[in-house]
C-alpha cells in the first residue's frame, strides 16, 4: 500500500474501534445500571488507550510525512483536493495527539467516566461539595494536557484549540464583551414584549407518549432520517452519532410543559442533521468529519430557535400540538408565541431563552479560564459562580443544582467547550440570514413547513464540506463575511419589533 493507503486503512480502524467505544458512552448516558459504572470506565479507558496509541504510532508520523513529502494526487481533480485535506487533518490531530502519553489519555477517560456518576449524584442533591474532589482530578488532567499540548499566551487556549481550532481566548473576549454591552440595554425592552402574558398559560398536561409523537413528527419533518437514528431519554440531552448511519439524539420530558422536550430534541436534531449530511463515504476520515463544535452548534442553535421559535414554525404546528393535546386549555397562536418566546432570565442554562442564553456563556467562559489559570479554587467555585451570575441576571442562586453544577460538561473533561456555544448563536443567525438572500421563495417554504430548501442549502454549504476549509473560511464562503455578531443582533431587534 501507498502511505495515503496506510493513513486511511489505519484512520478507520480507528473510527471502529471509536465508534464501538461511543456505543458504551451513548448506554452509559440512557441505559445503564449505575453499578455498573466503575467496570464501564475501564472499558472506556481502555478504547482510549488502544485508539491513542493506534494514532500516534511512530509509523503514522512516517506515513503522513511521505505524504507531505510528495502529495499523493490522483487523475481525479477533486479527489486530489480531498486528500490534501486528509494529510492537513491528519497531520494537526497527529501532532496534537502525540504529545498526550497514553497514561494521560486512559486516565481522563475513566476519571471522567467516574465523574460523570459523581456529578449527577451531587447535582440530585444539590451538594457541590460532593462533586468538587472529581472537578479537582478532571481539573489536574486538563491542566495536564494543556502543558503537552503547549500554548503562545495561556493554557486554556489549548484546550479551546481541540474544539474550535484556531480560537483563542483573547480573541473571543472583546467579542463576548461587545456581546453583553448589547445585549444587557436591550433585555429589558424585551422582557416588556414577551411579559404581557402570564407564562401559567403554557402549563398543562402533557404525557410523554403524546411529547414522543410530536418530537417525532418534527424532527422527520427537519429532515432526520429515523432509519439511521432514533431519541431517548436522559438527563442531559445530548446528540452522538455511533456509526455513519447511526445517529442518536436523547432529551427529557416535562409532563407540565411539551415545550421543554419539543426545543430540545429540534436541537439536538439539527447536530443529527449535520451528522447525516456529512459524506459518509469518507467516513473515519477528516473529509467525513465535522470541523468545529462552533459550526456543529450553529445548526442545532438554527433548526431550534431561527425555525422552531418562529411564528411561520407554529402557525403550522400549533394545530398538530392541539390534536396531540387536545384536554389542554390551549391559548391563541399570538399568546402562544410570546411564550415560547418569552424573554426572563432563569438559572438553567438549557432553558434559557435566546436573548438571555448568551450570558450564561459568558459566565462560564470566565469562570473556566479562572479555574484552569488556579486563580479561581475548586472549593471557592460556588461563591464565585453565584457572584457573577447575580451580576449578569439581578437574580440570586437558590442552590448548587441551579449553580454551577447544572452542566455535565465539566464531569466529562469538555473544559473550553462552552465558548462555542455562542459562536454557534452568532454563526447560526448570520448562516439563516444568508439563506433567506440565497434561496428563493425560502421565507413561503418555512410557512408551508417544508424545510427541504434550507436543509438542502445547509447541506451544500455546511455539511458536506466536512473539514475541507477552517471554521472562519467555511463561514465567509457560506454567508460572504466572517462570524459577526451584528446578525444575531439584527435579528433579536426584528424579532421582537424593537
Amino acid at each position: 500500500m501507498t502511505p495515503y493507503d496506510s493513513l486511511q486503512q489505519r484512520a478507520r480502524e480507528i473510527a471502529l474501534y471509536g465508534s464501538a467505544a461511543s456505543v458504551l458512552s451513548w448506554d452509559q448516558e440512557t441505559y445503564l445500571p449505575s453499578k455498573a459504572n466503575a467496570y464501564r470506565a475501564e472499558q472506556l479507558g481502555q478504547f482510549a488507550g488502544l485508539t491513542h496509541r493506534l494514532a500516534t504510532a511512530p509509523e503514522v508520523g512516517d506515513w503522513i510525512k511521505a505524504c507531505e513529502d510528495h502529495p499523493p494526487i490522483c487523475a481525479d481533480a477533486e479527489e486530489t483536493a480531498l486528500r490534501a485535506v486528509n494529510v492537513r487533518e491528519w497531520r494537526r490531530d497527529y501532532d496534537r495527539a502525540t504529545k498526550l502519553p497514553s497514561r494521560l489519555v486512559e486516565e481522563m477517560a475513566r476519571t471522567s467516566s467516574l465523574a460523570r456518576e459523581a456529578w449527577i449524584k451531587a447535582r440530585s442533591e444539590s451538594n457541590f461539595a460532593a462533586f468538587a474532589p472529581w472537578l479537582e482530578k478532571i481539573l489536574g488532567l486538563v491542566r495536564e494536557q494543556a502543558e503537552c499540548w503547549g500554548y503562545a499566551t495561556c493554557a486554556y487556549d489549548a484546550l479551546l484549540e481541540g474544539y474550535e481550532p484556531g480560537a483563542r481566548a483573547a480573541d473571543l473576549t472583546p467579542v463576548f464583551a461587545d456581546l453583553q454591552r448589547q445585549l444587557t440595554p436591550l433585555l429589558p425592552r424585551l422582557q416588556k414584549v414577551t411579559s404581557a402574558v402570564d407564562p401559567a398559560r403554557l402549563r398543562g398536561n402533557f404525557p410523554v407518549a403524546g411529547q414522543q409523537a410530536l418530537n417525532r413528527e418534527v424532527a422527520a419533518a427537519m429532515g432526520f432520517d429515523f432509519d439511521a437514528g432514533r431519541i431517548d431519554t436522559t438527563v442531559h440531552p445530548f446528540c452522538t452519532g455511533l456509526g455513519p448511519r447511526d445517529c442518536r439524539l436523547t432529551t427529557r420530558y416535562d409532563e407540565k410543559d411539551f415545550t421543554s422536550s419539543l426545543f430540545g430534541v429540534m436541537h439536538e436534531a439539527g447536530h443529527g442533521l449535520y451528522s447525516q449530511g456529512l459524506p459518509t463515504e469518507h467516513y473515519g476520515l477528516p473529509t467525513g468529519d465535522s470541523i468545529s463544535l462552533g459550526i456543529h452548534e450553529s445548526q442545532s442553535r438554527l433548526w431550534e430557535n431561527q425555525v422552531g421559535r418562529s411564528l411561520p414554525f407554529w402557525r403550522h404546528w400549533y394545530t398538530r400540538v392541539k390534536e396531540i393535546f387536545p384536554e389542554w386549555d390551549a391559548p391563541p397562536l399570538d399568546e402562544f408565541w410570546l411564550l415560547v418566546n418569552r424573554v426572563k432570565p432563569t438559572h438553567i442554562r438549557v432553558e434559557a431563552d435566546e436573548a438571555t442564553y448568551n450570558l450564561h456563556i459568558i459566565l462560564r467562559f470566565e469562570i473556566e479560564q479562572k479555574l484552569v489559570s488556579g486563580e479561581l479554587a475548586v472549593t471557592d467555585l460556588p461563591a464565585a459562580w453565584n457572584a457573577r451570575f447575580e451580576q449578569l441576571f439581578q437574580i440570586p442562586v437558590p442552590d448548587d443544582a441551579r449553580g454551577c453544577l447544572q452542566d455535565t460538561h465539566w464531569a466529562l473533561g469538555a473544559i473550553g467547550y462552552f465558548p462555542t456555544y455562542t459562536l454557534g448563536t452568532l454563526n447560526a443567525a448570520q448562516l439563516f440570514a444568508a439563506a433567506l438572500r440565497q434561496v428563493p421563495g425560502l421565507e413561503s417554504d418555512l410557512f408551508a413547513a417544508n424545510y427541504a430548501p434550507l436543509l438542502g442549502w445547509l447541506r451544500e454549504k455546511i455539511h458536506r464540506p466536512a473539514k475541507r476549509y477552517s471554521p472562519t473560511e467555511l463561514m465567509e464562503r457560506a454567508t460572504g463575511e466572517p462570524t459577526r455578531a451584528v446578525c444575531f443582533m439584527d435579528y433579536l431587534k426584528a424579532k421582537y419589533g424593537v
